[in-house]
């Protein structure tokens, strides 16, 4: 399979970081969101979420954030309560990325919420990062 949604979560983190720290703070931005969609689709995937031969996930899951957020912690796609409050209590900054959108890649920079969001996206994203080691040692999902 050519989809590995934990590499990619790890790869748009550590890349985020790098252009946050070279001042690039619109593409930072994005790639912290698509790092919490990423691990979001790996935790889908590693609770039996439907995938096609290349490992990507079918519909309704192949979804972008804000929305797949909103599929996951509205318990659609989680069926296990437990599961879906301890994804809930790990990710508490998840719903900060309810003003974060894929197509900000085609937005001026000055129309990007960064100043308001981009610290809360980052802080999404690395507590993704956190739960995606938890889940990795056996003890989320």
């Amino acid at each position: 399979m050519s989809v590995d949604y934990v590499a990619a979560a790890r790869r748009h983190i550590r890349d985020a970081h790098l252009l946050q720290h070279a001042g690039r703070m619109a593409n930072a931005g994005q790639l912290f969101g698509i790092c919490v969609e990423c691990g979001l689709k790996s935790l889908l995937v590693r609770a039996g979420a439907p995938v096609d031969g290349t490992g990507s996930l079918l519909k309704p899951f192949r979804e972008h954030m804000p929305l797949l957020g909103t599929l996951v912690t509205g318990l659609l796609t989680l069926p296990d309560g437990r599961a879906a409050s301890i994804l809930q209590s790990q990710l508490p900054n998840l719903t900060s990325l309810a003003n974060w959108k894929t197509d900000h890649r085609y937005w001026i920079e000055s129309a990007i919420p960064l100043s308001a969001s981009l610290q809360a996206w980052e802080w999404a994203a690395l507590e993704m990062d956190a739960l995606l080691d938890e889940a990795a040692g056996g003890g989320v999902l």
